[in-house]
């Protein structure tokens, strides 16, 4: 299922070349699996949002429910955001269909671009077995990586991508070797309770992220709480927004919104560990500020009760 990005955009070409299309021009992919291209959009990674989501969510959907569904679906798309489509399609999907996602850092056709690679080893990860029950999974750099822990932190090397903190779940070679070596301790599909299938982009509660840092005042956290649904911090590394002895800062105004019923979810700006538990915000667990902000928008689809909500940051 393609929705453009770098792995589907050859340079001379304005714009993303059709699923079919790349898969013709990697024919290494048919000596692996029949494949059948659907085309779910034509985007770049900094355009996908809750409308590709939903569309890609009801597309898989539809095939893992049809009479003939396939063993395995890869999903290629632009790479700075393949991590928020990854865990909305694990927190969301409700198959046993191994679903693994491949962008790419360099252009098809271009000298040394990885994206053939990464969509051929995607491709041998979904028609694995092993890859059943795992969630949705990112292949990429001859790693398998759980859509919940990988972060893009490179903006334009191969190696972009890492799950700091708890580190791939498998491997992969060019002598297709294969092997995973974890399992995770969360929640994937199908072991989910988040139910979108007759929810449409519109009905995606309006989650803000708002960055602490040294001096931050309260004036970005009172305009977000003016039309947001719920609240993510990146918060400073331990879990604690900025203050101030005399002023009105960040946290008076995060303290407010509490006050006034407003979920808000404390992860922080660092790249591992995670935030000290606070009873005074939802613990963002080891989830990066934009997986926990797409973890609370599906949370508050079921729920509005904080309680919930936490216990749902620490099963996800």
């Amino acid at each position: 299922m393609a929705t453009g990005g770098t792995i589907a955009n050859p340079l001379e070409v304005d714009g993303y070349i059709s699923g079919e299309r790349l898969v013709e021009e990697v024919p290494e992919v048919g000596e692996v699996a029949d494949m059948v291209a659907t085309d779910v959009s034509s985007v770049g990674s900094s355009t996908m949002g809750t409308e590709v989501w939903f569309k890609l969510h009801d597309e898989i959907m539809s095939v893992a429910e049809s009479d003939d569904p396939p063993d395995g679906i890869v999903v290629t798309q632009g790479s700075n955001s393949i991590e928020e489509t990854g865990y909305f399609l694990d927190l969301t999907l409700d198959t046993d269909i191994p679903v693994t996602l491949a962008a790419a850092q360099r252009n098809h056709n271009l000298i040394g671009n990885d994206g053939d690679r990464n969509l051929l080893d995607a491709v041998k990860v979904a028609s694995s077995e092993e890859a059943r029950g795992r969630g949705a999974l990112i292949t990429i750099n001859d790693e398998i990586h759980d859509a919940r822990d990988v972060s893009k932190i490179v903006s334009g090397r191969p190696d972009a991508w890492s799950s700091t903190n708890l580190g791939v779940v498998g491997l992969i070679d060019k002598r297709d070797n294969m092997k995973f070596y974890r399992e995770t301790e969360s929640r994937d599909y199908p072991d989910t309770e988040f139910d979108i299938s007759d929810a449409t982009p519109s009905d995606f509660p309006n989650v803000e992220v708002i960055y602490s840092f040294a001096d931050a005042g309260p004036e970005l956290v009172e305009a977000a709480s003016e039309y947001a649904d719920g609240l993510v911090i990146a918060g400073f590394p331990t879990g604690t927004p900025s203050s101030h002895p005399d002023k009105r800062s960040q946290t008076d105004a995060l303290e407010e919104c509490i006050d006034d019923g407003m979920p808000v979810v404390m992860t922080h700006r660092g790249v591992e560990g995670w935030p000290y538990p606070d009873d005074t915000y939802i613990w963002g667990n080891t989830l990066r500020p934009q997986k926990a902000a797409i973890l609370l928008a599906l949370g508050l689809m079921e729920t509005s009760d904080v309680d919930e909500l936490d216990r749902m940051f620490h099963e996800y």
